[in-house]
């Protein structure tokens, strides 16, 4: 027997199962064992008769798993358009996010002092200037009129003629606490500010000339001040004479070296002094016979020692810095090398420093501001010789651990000028590199310093090193200036040098002068070198020193030319009747007609 289902009702009791029935609970009589057959396992043919009902699905069911597939192809194209990448619209605004701007100025961050953030774009003027003609008010003067204005100290209190001190753990805490009455919103500088109108800034007027630079038809010039121009009148200088031309040259050279300040000579040979236009101080190194003259001249406590050294007249300060010995079996060797006075300027003696202009400065005044209290001497013809001045605004003018001749030489940089030092006094010369453009060269008025002809040299050489003939340069500031666009009268402008970017070019003088400097590099350039003797100073047959920057004509028979010293060593060999020469460099342009 197989019960399929049971079911019973959960009412309530009837009062019959109240009556006590201790039966219940005795142990199940003999007579239910019986009962036991209906749970057994069933036959082998209810099981299989009974399974039908518990089969599977029917496969009819089947049918409906089409609905539950995966979508066609061709809906899923459909839907997917909707969804694909954004149209790349955007594309010609990704150039304002590159990185162009170089972070040059970092250590000049405090300059740029950005403006603040217009927060209150929104708010009309009208709610800004809702106290215009009040009084000031004045956060200083604001508790004047109050009480009490507690002080530094504790405070201390006296009720009836007791001070009072309260204890760590009071009762009763004292706050006084003043809060002043927010000030209405008040404009400033309404009267100092205001809008001026004013012409536009005229630049490269220059370029609006058709015919070029005007040549001087009427001779040179007198020098006297001109009745309708209260301007500067700069006199053109007069060409040198031409050295006399002779068979036979006889120099005495007249070489000494003396040890400041008490003059006592000292004996030495290969003495050798030499300056190029990048270095602001001359260089020097000798040989010295004995240990006794090492000893004069070798530095100590007191610091570097200071030597005279005279070569037919012609004078130079060194400072010794250095010395080297080298002794042998019945042989010693001792040689010395120092500059000139001018290294005092840079490291190690001068201390490295950090500079802000706070005001409006030229830069001859912030060159000279370098050397205050040194005892040096600056020399800037920016009239005569140029190169010109210009100014730097309140902020422009900024350098972070510089010594003073890096920052004199930074500054003649930016103008595309050098520093030349003196020989023999504690004197600096800021000079323009080209004091007259290469293709000005071959005018009546180049400011030629020098003469030297072919028959004094002793040896020539020559170095060829082309460059683009230039024709254009962009100059320009960066945080501070103007930008100029620099080109050659006569010329289209087509073939431009690099472009020039610097902190320091301000004024249109300096990106002028620039521009200048960074054209007359091009061209067909020769190095050309060669060696003459040097003359004494009073001998004004021959040539004298021949420093850098400096012009010379040199009067060949293939024609005469023109070229800018580069640098100068001078030689005195031997010992006693020396043989002194000079070995200099000039810089030849061929592009232009001299």
């Amino acid at each position: 027997m197989l019960t399929v289902e049971v079911r019973s009702r959960w009412g309530r009791a009837s009062s019959a199962d109240r009556r006590p029935a201790a039966v219940g609970w005795q142990e199940t009589r003999a007579a239910d064992a019986g009962s036991a057959a209906c749970w057994q396992q069933a036959r082998q043919l209810e099981v299989v008769d009974q399974a039908l009902p518990w089969g599977g699905v029917p496969a009819r069911d089947s049918q409906v798993a089409a609905g539950f597939g995966m979508a066609d192809d061709l809906s899923a194209l459909a839907e997917s358009m909707p969804w694909g990448a954004v149209p790349a619209r955007d594309q010609a605004l990704r150039c304002v996010w590159d990185k162009s701007i170089q972070p040059r100025d970092l250590v000049l961050s405090l300059i740029y002092n950005p403006n603040p953030a217009r927060k209150d774009v929104q708010v009309s003027s009208s709610f800004r200037r809702s106290n215009e003609f009040g009084p000031r008010h004045d956060a200083a003067t604001a508790l004047q009129d109050s009480l009490y204005i507690p002080g530094t100290g504790p405070l201390v209190f006296n009720f009836g003629g007791r001070p009072y001190f309260p204890s760590s753990s009071p009762l009763v805490f004292f706050d006084f606490r003043y809060e002043p009455e927010k000030p209405t919103i008040q404009p400033t500088d309404t009267g100092s500010i205001g809008a001026r109108w004013q012409d536009a800034r005229r630049v490269n007027l220059g370029m609006r000339v058709p015919w070029g630079k005007a040549r001087i038809l009427d001779g040179p010039l007198t020098g006297l001040p001109y009745v309708d121009y209260p301007g500067p009148v700069k006199p053109l200088p007069e060409p040198p004479p031409d050295p006399a031309i002779q068979d036979t040259y006889m120099i005495a050279n007249i070489v000494n070296v003396v040890v400041l300040p008490s003059r006592t000579p000292i004996q030495v040979k290969n003495i050798r002094v030499g300056l190029d236009k990048d270095s602001f101080s001359w260089k020097f190194n000798c040989d010295i016979f004995s240990q006794a003259a090492l000893a004069l001249v070798k530095p100590g406590a007191g610091g570097a020692k200071v030597i005279e050294v005279s070569i037919n007249g012609w004078v130079w300060a060194i400072l010794v810095e250095r010395y080297t010995r080298n002794r042998k079996f019945a042989s010693e060797v001792y040689s010395i090398s120092g500059s000139s006075r001018t290294q005092l300027l840079a490291a190690p003696f001068a201390p490295l420093r950090t500079g802000l202009n706070g005001a409006q400065i030229t830069a001859r005044q912030a060159a000279e501001a370098e050397l205050q209290d040194t005892g040096f001497t600056l020399v800037w013809d920016a009239e005569s010789v140029g190169p010109p001045d210009w100014t730097f605004p309140a902020g422009a003018f900024s350098y972070q651990s510089q010594t003073p001749i890096q920052v004199i030489a930074r500054i003649a940089e930016t103008v595309g000028a050098f520093v030349r030092p003196a020989r023999d006094s504690d004197t600096l010369e800021v000079r323009p590199t080209y004091q007259a453009a290469p293709w000005a060269w071959g005018d009546p008025d180049a400011p030629i310093e020098r003469v030297i002809p072919p028959a004094m040299m002793t040896d020539l050489n020559g170095d060829w090193t082309p460059q683009p003939a230039w024709n254009a340069c962009y100059t320009s500031g960066t945080s501070h200036g103007c930008s100029m666009l620099v080109r050659r009268a006569g010329t289209a402008g087509d073939n431009p040098a690099p472009d020039v970017h610097d902190d320091w070019l301000t004024g249109e003088e300096a990106n002028q002068q620039r521009g200048i400097h960074e054209l007359s590099q091009g061209g067909d350039i020769e190095i050309v070198g060669f060696t003459l003797p040097l003359f004494h100073t009073t001998d004004d047959k021959g040539v004298g020193l021949v420093l850098p920057g400096m012009l010379c004509r040199v009067p060949e028979e293939s024609g005469p030319w023109v070229g800018l010293c580069l640098g100068v060593d001078i030689s005195a060999t031997g010992t006693g009747a020396s043989r002194v020469n000079q070995q200099l460099k000039l810089e030849r342009h061929h592009s232009w007609p001299q």
